[in-house]
């Protein structure tokens, strides 16, 4: 089955011996217990994540078979042969596992020990939410999966989303907006104002801080790439215009009584108004779409971005789809195409038009939830003159039970009196417009939490590896037609040491394959050797073997196609053959 090239024929036969033998029915009768290192059929996968589904429901998040945790059996099941057939079901299990395990939040006090401990952990209950949705919704038949789902939802928004935006609101109120975290309104001056080299700024709209590090990690995979993270806090209201306004540099920052954005005075809402403020203080500098680079030839990159110091780079994905009714549930999806478009851009950039230094920011985040408020959980009464789903500013404090307020000076940092209200929890005022599902504009670390990933890169070749394995148990003999080795992959996968997969089994001294082909995916990232040892199984064939033969443990590297491992055994199996009889 390991073979590629029988794959198929293989999933043919054995669907074919599951029908014959009614193989639904067979299985019902066998302790769960027997199946998990069974990798014949895919109905005993079916049959293993329906268990691990109704453990889930129960948040019997405990439960073990053969002492394998559920992320652990799923983990291991992606591996097997029927893995790629059941990779959504997997990750929906192990991101649900997660959620359940961690998503207790407990509150904390102090609005800068908050932000710390969102950009520390508390980003990955909502990375892990985001993948839930995004691996169930690529199910096609996911119906089996709505209980789980709907224990998931209200898991994530009552016990986690709920809590931790009245925690973070509680003590940002208390602050008056203010803490220890960089500023939106100061990332210019704090990261492109001294910098003495050329600068590509990407700003991809509405990528929240834990999609950033989604990026993040998948740079830090780059060998070409060296990558850091921080978090920033983004101006409230958290919206476009204003955030993509506080990016620029400025002297002074103003929001006009009908809600306009003003740089130094002058308008920000186009290209070409924010190219105009950014070359008064840089003057080679640009402001450009993605969409109109996306596509072009080495030659016209370069001369898009010869002789800038500063290029900023507009990428608009997640907002696009998130902001319109229809595509609001595609968000997830879109958060995944903008991590791969924005790497690919640097990649492109290093390669093609020579830059090695980029910033990677957003001008806010985001919060999402797939089930839909209801009517009566919506704020009305609110009449101010800039109103969304999540902010209302005016003259006055809207006075409603749920709602916090912070004068607009202290965002501006100017004598504006107006005030910025806003829902304490996750609720929405009652206004017109798109989407319910995916909103911003208001005050959670969801929405005011957004990453700045300073990034460099190298042009040219670097060198690196696969994943090495070796041989940990000290065997030179062979007693039993079954028989258990433990390896050790050798290195932690790294951005310079890259996964690969090898194909482990026994040969004879003339290329006989003796024993089953284990298939091992060398992917561990772990510094602790202990957690990169693995023990895989041999069954060899019922035969006579000859001691003074030679024998030999082999394994080869997929990805070079090359032997990588050569141990000489020697066989000493007793009663092989049918006992040595010759019945």
């Amino acid at each position: 089955m390991n073979i590629l090239i029988y794959r198929d024929r293989f999933d043919e036969v054995s669907s074919l011996v599951f029908d014959r033998l009614n193989g639904e029915s067979q299985l019902a009768k066998l302790p769960i217990e027997s199946l998990v290192n069974c990798n014949v059929f895919a109905g005993v996968d079916a049959k293993l994540i329906h268990w691990m589904t109704e453990r889930l429901e129960n948040e019997d998040i405990d439960a073990k078979l053969n002492g394998k945790t559920i992320p652990g059996i799923c983990a291991d099941r992606r591996k097997k042969h029927f893995g790629a057939m059941f990779r959504n079901q997997c990750f929906v299990l192990e991101n649900a596992h997660s959620i359940l395990s961690l998503g207790r939040y407990t509150p904390i006090s102090n609005i800068d020990n908050l932000i710390k401990k969102y950009a520390d952990t508390d980003y990955q209950i909502d990375r892990r939410y985001r993948y839930f949705y995004l691996h169930f919704d690529s199910i096609e038949e996911n119906a089996g999966f709505e209980k789980l789902r709907e224990l998931i939802e209200n898991f994530y928004t009552n016990e986690y989303l709920n809590k931790a935006v009245v925690n973070w609101n509680t003590d940002l109120a208390e602050t008056q907006g203010l803490s220890a975290a960089t500023q939106q309104t100061d990332f210019y001056t704090k990261y492109i104002r001294s910098a003495k080299d050329q600068i590509v700024v990407i700003i991809s709209d509405a990528m929240r801080y834990e999609v950033g590090r989604t990026l993040f990690e998948r740079l830090q995979e780059d060998e070409k790439c060296a990558a850091t993270i921080n978090v920033m806090q983004s101006v409230l209201p958290s919206f476009t215009r204003f955030g993509m306004g506080a990016l620029l540099p400025h002297k002074t920052i103003e929001m006009s009584e009908a809600g306009k954005i003003l740089v130094d005075g002058k308008p920000c809402d186009d290209l070409k108004q924010r190219e105009t403020i950014m070359q008064s203080y840089t003057a080679n500098s640009r402001c450009i779409q993605y969409d109109d680079i996306k596509s072009m030839k080495a030659m016209e990159l370069r001369e898009v971005f010869a002789g800038n110091d500063v290029v900023y780079v507009y990428h608009n994905q997640i907002d696009a789809r998130g902001d319109k009714l229809n595509t609001e549930n595609e968000v997830f999806t879109a958060c995944e195409e903008a991590v791969s478009e924005v790497h690919s851009l640097i990649k492109k950039l290093t390669s093609s038009a020579n830059k090695s230094h980029f910033l990677v920011t957003a001008d806010h985040g985001f919060i999402y939830k797939r089930d839909k408020l209801v009517e009566s959980n919506k704020i009305t009464g609110a009449a101010q003159v800039l109103i969304g789903h999540r902010y209302a500013i005016g003259s006055e404090a809207v006075k409603a039970d749920g709602i916090a307020n912070i004068p607009l000076k202290n965002i501006l940092r100017n004598d504006d009196p107006r005030v910025v209200s806003f829902p304490i929890g996750t609720d929405i005022f009652k206004v017109p417009g798109s989407g319910q599902n995916y909103v911003h504009g208001g005050s959670s670390p969801q929405e005011m939490l957004i990453p700045v990933i300073d990034v460099k890169t190298e042009k040219g070749s670097v060198k690196t590896s696969t994943a090495e394995i070796a041989l940990v148990s000290l065997t030179t003999k062979i007693t039993n037609l079954i028989t258990t080795l433990d390896f050790v992959q050798t290195e932690p996968v790294s951005d310079v040491v890259k996964e690969t997969q090898y194909h482990i089994f026994f040969i004879s001294d003339d290329n006989e394959k003796i024993s089953n082909d284990n298939l091992y995916i060398a992917d561990k990232k772990d510094t602790d050797t202990a957690k990169r040892m693995f023990r895989l199984r041999f069954t060899f064939k019922n035969k006579q073997y000859n001691m003074s033969r030679k024998y030999y443990l082999v394994a080869y590297d997929d990805k070079k196609g090359i032997e990588t491992l050569r141990h000489e055994i020697v066989m000493d199996v007793a009663f092989a053959d049918d006992y040595g009889f010759n019945l």
